[in-house]
């Protein structure tokens, strides 16, 4: 590891201790370095020295945004560490000084759960998320904070041995933020018991915190006032099986709450927004209104439909009425390419149109994957930058590989500064797209 010297500690905890450090070039980083801050016998020292180094060489592994990288790593000596960069504070640290973050709480629950998802998607969870270990970081395009997940000393891999610390008793105690069943035993963790400790972060930042003059209770169900009464309990429910089962889920209610759209301006159009505040899926009927809305000028009306028709009714939709899902899904992509957001409601909508993705529709396809990449490039979100370079990869399929080629020779110009800005900001290559795509933006963009 790179020679650094220690400035000042930065803070400490059972485990391990963090110090601001610089190396010779005047750089400076944070480095966590293990220590045993409590009485451990020597069998158990052992066993945590090793789950820190599991804990480095996971979170290694892992390259994203909203995941604090591991730059370098010593794992030798008794006393193993690891640089990451230097974060400008906590999530906690922001909470105290604002709850709300400057009206942008969005925006930083968004980061979470982006991070979240990565982690979920390979089957690993955290099992310690708390404002504590979210770290607050700065775009050094665009100067604006974003948060990453950090702490992973906790963490488990679904279906792997639990280690020897946890079969020791090494559980961890009730707090605000840990989910009830991974109290008694880490093993049930979950994607779930990760959720369940996101609402809690939620909370912080929208609930109450009095709610019937008692402060929030370890392990328990919140129950809150609205508009946010519904989230939190569907992220708390003490039946991990009655929770959201995916931070996408969770993200796409987000998106549909407190959305100020103004009152319906017809019978129509408050029907409509009625069912889509409920549970069921839509009828072909509810379907054909929808249609219908969607092709009359009533700019606000569309915008009212379009916040709340999240994504698992998209894919009911796409499955049971595929002819209705073009109709709406294409008037949907072409809304969102032609609209400004919230930086904060860009993801859900990313897997919205992902939704509309599945379906058959060459048409309605593309027009997915145009969306996706103006919404991502307008609107410099690095999560859904990163969808259309997957969607847009070897894999796909060469039919739609081809037809968004044309669509990438119509407007040529504006597609290449397109690519080039995808470039810069998630730090790809073009090259890294199906060949078909790659064929095209040889011939109209130059390097």
């Amino acid at each position: 590891m790179r020679g650094v010297v220690s400035i000042r500690r930065l803070g400490s905890g059972g485990f391990g201790n963090v110090d601001l450090v610089q190396d010779a070039t005047g750089r400076q980083f944070a480095r966590k370095t293990f220590s045993v801050n409590q009485p451990l016998s020597a069998e158990l020292i052992d066993n945590t020295r090793r789950r820190f180094i599991r804990e480095i060489r996971i979170q290694g592994g892992l390259n994203h945004r909203n995941i604090v990288p591991v730059l370098e790593s010593d794992l030798t000596g008794a006393n193993p560490s690891y640089l990451m960069p230097l974060a400008s504070g906590s999530l906690s640290d922001e909470i105290e000084r604002d709850r709300t973050l400057g009206g942008k709480w969005r925006s930083a629950v968004m980061d979470i759960i982006a991070g979240l998802d990565e982690l979920h998607s390979l089957g690993m969870f955290h099992r310690d998320l708390k404002p504590q270990n979210v770290l607050q970081f700065e775009d050094p395009h665009t100067q604006e904070p974003f948060y990453a997940i950090s702490d992973f000393g906790f963490i488990s891999i679904k279906d792997s041995r639990v280690s020897e610390l946890t079969r020791t008793g090494m559980a961890k105690g009730p707090d605000f933020y840990t989910a009830p069943e991974i109290i008694a035993d880490l093993r049930n963790a979950s994607t779930r018991s990760d959720i369940y400790s996101l609402g809690c972060i939620i909370h912080d930042l929208v609930g109450t915190l009095h709610y019937g003059g008692v402060n929030r209770l370890p392990c328990q169900e919140i129950r809150e006032r609205p508009p946010f009464s519904d989230i939190l309990l569907g992220c708390t429910r003490q039946d991990p099986k009655r929770r959201f089962q995916t931070v996408r889920s969770l993200a796409d209610a987000l998106l549909s709450v407190d959305e100020d759209v103004g009152a319906p301006t017809s019978p129509q159009e408050e029907h409509i927004v009625a069912k889509l505040a409920g549970g069921d899926n839509l009828e072909l009927s509810d379907l054909n209104a929808i249609i219908e809305l969607c092709q009359s000028p009533d700019m606000v009306a569309r915008r009212a439909i379009f916040m709340k028709l999240d994504e698992a009714r998209i894919l009911h939709m796409v499955a049971a009425h595929p002819d209705e899902a073009e109709k709406i899904g294409i008037a949907f992509a072409r809304w969102v390419s032609s609209s400004s957001f919230n930086f904060d409601f860009c993801d859900p909508l990313a897997n919205r149109l992902e939704g509309f993705f599945q379906s058959p529709s060459l048409d309605l396809r593309v027009d997915c994957l145009l969306a996706l990449l103006e919404l991502g490039t307008s609107h410099n979100r690095w999560y859904v930058e990163h969808k259309f370079f997957d969607m847009c990869g070897p894999a796909l399929d060469p039919v739609a590989a081809r037809r968004l080629a044309i669509e990438f020779r119509a407007t040529d110009e504006d597609i290449c500064e397109k690519i080039m800005h995808l470039e810069r900001s998630i730090r790809v290559s073009r090259t890294g797209l199906h060949p078909a795509l790659v064929s095209v933006l040889a011939a109209i963009c130059p390097v």
